[in-house]
Parts: C-alpha cells; sequence; structure tokens
C-alpha cells in the first residue's frame, strides 16, 4: 500500500515539475541522461558513461539526513552484495557537502560507484522529488525497474537488482 501512495505521489509531484515538451525524454522508462559534479569542483561524470550490460543504481541522499547515513555505510559495509551494479550517489547539496561525503564514506575507492553532485538539477526534474533516500533501480539494459523512497534492507536491494 505504501508503495502504492508513493508511486501516486510521485505523480504528482512530477506533473508538476514536468519538463517543457522540447527537454521530455523521448522514453521515460530508459535512464536519463545525469552529469554529476565530483568534489573536486572541476571533474564531471555522466550515466552516459557508466559501464554498459550492468544494472544501475541511482542513489539520492541528502548529506544531513540520518536515514542517509545508515543506508550509506549499509552500502558501503555490504559492497559485495552490489559489487556488480552500477552504484550512483547523487546529491543536489553544495560542493561542500560531496566533498565530506565522499571523505566520510569513502565510496569511490570502489570501482562501481561514482559519487557527485548534481549541479543542474537533472534528477530532480527527471523524478520529480526531493524525498531523501530515493533509491531508483535500472536493469541491464537502462530500463526502469523500480523507484523507492526510504532505507531498505540490502537483502531487499540485491532482490529488486536480481528480478
Amino acid at each position: 500500500m505504501k508503495q502504492l501512495f508513493l508511486l501516486y505521489a510521485l505523480g504528482l509531484v512530477s506533473c508538476t515539475l514536468a519538463p517543457y515538451a522540447d527537454n521530455a525524454p523521448k522514453d521515460p522508462k530508459v535512464l536519463p541522461q545525469i552529469v554529476l559534479l565530483k568534489g573536486d569542483t572541476v571533474s564531471k561524470f555522466g550515466t552516459d558513461s557508466l559501464a554498459k550490460g550492468r544494472p544501475i543504481l541511482l542513489y539520492f541522499y541528502g548529506p544531513g539526513c540520518l536515514q542517509c547515513d545508515t543506508l550509506s555505510r549499509k552500502l558501503v559495509d555490504s559492497m559485495d552484495v552490489v559489487k556488480d551494479v552500477n552504484l550512483l550517489f547523487i546529491s543536489a547539496g553544495s560542493f561542500h557537502e560531496v566533498k565530506n561525503y565522499q571523505k566520510k564514506y569513502d565510496v569511490e575507492r570502489f570501482s562501481n560507484v561514482r559519487l557527485g553532485l548534481d549541479y543542474n538539477n537533472a534528477f530532480i526534474k527527471f523524478y520529480g522529488g526531493v524525498a531523501y533516500p530515493l533509491l531508483v533501480f535500472y536493469d541491464k539494459n537502462r530500463q526502469i525497474k523500480r523507484a523507492n523512497y526510504g532505507p531498505m534492507t540490502m537483502d531487499t536491494i540485491r532482490a529488486i537488482i536480481d528480478k
């Protein structure tokens, strides 16, 4: 029931933040182009440069969010569970917060993980939400599988990836 309500709310919010027709994605089920600015404020990384043929997990976090801290710690401590997944830590915070988050969790030591600032709010514009944490799952063909607000167990995350 919670998931149904969440999808309904996401639909309402996305209607209010709908992009202009010229900028609308051709296929809303396909992974959008999101460019992240790294903590060094110079380097950029986009979803189009992710390794092909692997599932993708977009993790929208808030630097001051306690649930996000818990989930980030779980992801780092259980990286072997998602080592075959392209994992993007996405923030709409500040450069300083992104840099601190990278220092705190050191997620980029893992070859499958990228962390950055959504400096042009592409994630928010596309998904229409700003609640934390937001997990968006894509299959290996870059087709959306599911989106979830709130923390999840690693077993649930893995089950969604494998489904």
